[in-house]
């Protein structure tokens, strides 16, 4: 892989791009990887309209408050949420993979139903953030959060 891994990213016009970011993050890493991620889609023509930004929380509403204003300077007109995991019609269920643990779990809709997904910081703090509030937390896996691409972790 490149020093840059966004280089590496492939999206063709019709993809919807879903990225998570962690409330975890400081403001000014928020801010670098927008900056980073926003520039690389605007290089591959993706409209904004295609992109949906996802701030993963932790239920600070002012540290979640403050990514998003870090995003934003940096999404344009590509529409920036933050997951609520008490929304029932924001959430999807996975079924995990053959060879995974039974069962499955609810995550963000807009993030499941991506054809891109980028995550933006710890991939476990992703998962948390991007999940339901009734998903027990202690069953939750890197794996879960099947991202095509992870930065800033």
């Amino acid at each position: 892989m490149s020093a840059d891994p966004l280089s590496e990213l492939r999206i063709e016009p019709h993809d919807a791009v879903a990225i998570a970011v962690s409330d975890g993050l400081s403001t000014d890493a928020a801010e670098r990887l927008a900056s980073q991620i926003a520039g690389r889609l605007d290089q591959l023509s993706l409209a904004a309209a295609q992109r949906t930004w996802i701030v993963a929380t932790t239920g600070d509403d002012e540290r979640a408050a403050r990514v998003v204003a870090a995003i934003a300077k940096h999404a344009g007109d590509a529409a920036v949420i933050v997951h609520d995991p008490r929304d029932l019609d924001g959430l999807t269920f996975e079924r995990r993979l053959p060879g995974q643990r039974r069962g499955g779990m609810y995550l963000n809709a807009v993030w499941q139903s991506a054809s891109v997904r980028i995550a933006c910081g710890d991939v476990v703090a992703l998962v948390t953030g991007l999940s339901a509030w009734f998903n027990p937390p202690d069953r939750l896996e890197r794996d879960d959060l099947n991202a095509d691409l992870t930065l800033g972790n």
